[in-house]
């Protein structure tokens, strides 16, 4: 892709229809990024886009070179990724979900809890997956426990209600 970086904004799910389609879960709040991009890479693999439209929560694609149904279910299951400058632009204190993930997370205390590696979404806040030495802590993604996300330097500081962290 031009303009180099790939971030991951869905993953497809299978056929839909007779034409080839794929039906793909969005990781993303909006359909800017599906909207904005002529390209889509299925795991490493690109294909340009003829279509996109959006059904029940879901992102409908037409792909050139996927014209049947079992092309459509060669590609399900796999990560699909845009060039970031199809992403929407951001807020002061707002983090695309693949900023994130992989950043270290630490309490305000200086306690190393390990890496982010996924992000749960719940409807009223998200939930960050963090594993480390400590086993698996989910962090809600709210004011009174995300005290600083520094991108520059990749890290989460927090400051963990009581009974988050295992064995603190």
């Amino acid at each position: 892709m031009a303009d180099g970086k790939l971030v991951v904004i869905g993953r497809a799910l299978k056929p839909f229809g007779i034409r080839g389609e794929i039906k793909i879960r969005p990781y993303t709040e909006s359909d800017y990024a599906f909207e904005r991009s002529s390209v889509l890479v299925f795991d490493d693999v690109p294909y340009p886009v003829r279509s996109v439209r959006f059904h029940k929560g879901m992102v409908i694609a037409s792909l050139e070179g996927v014209d049947s149904p079992d092309a459509a279910a060669e590609l399900r299951g796999r990560l699909v990724k845009t060039g970031a400058s199809n992403l929407p632009p951001k807020e002061e204190d707002e983090y695309f979900w693949h900023e994130l993930i992989g950043m270290k997370v630490q309490t305000v205390d200086g306690l190393d809890l390990g890496t982010v590696n996924e992000i749960i979404p719940t409807g009223a806040n998200d939930v960050l997956t963090v594993k480390g030495h400590r086993g698996e802590v989910l962090l809600p993604m709210i004011d009174d426990v995300i005290v600083e996300v520094d991108v520059q330097h990749g890290i989460i500081v927090v400051d963990p209600l009581e009974g988050l962290i295992p064995d603190a």
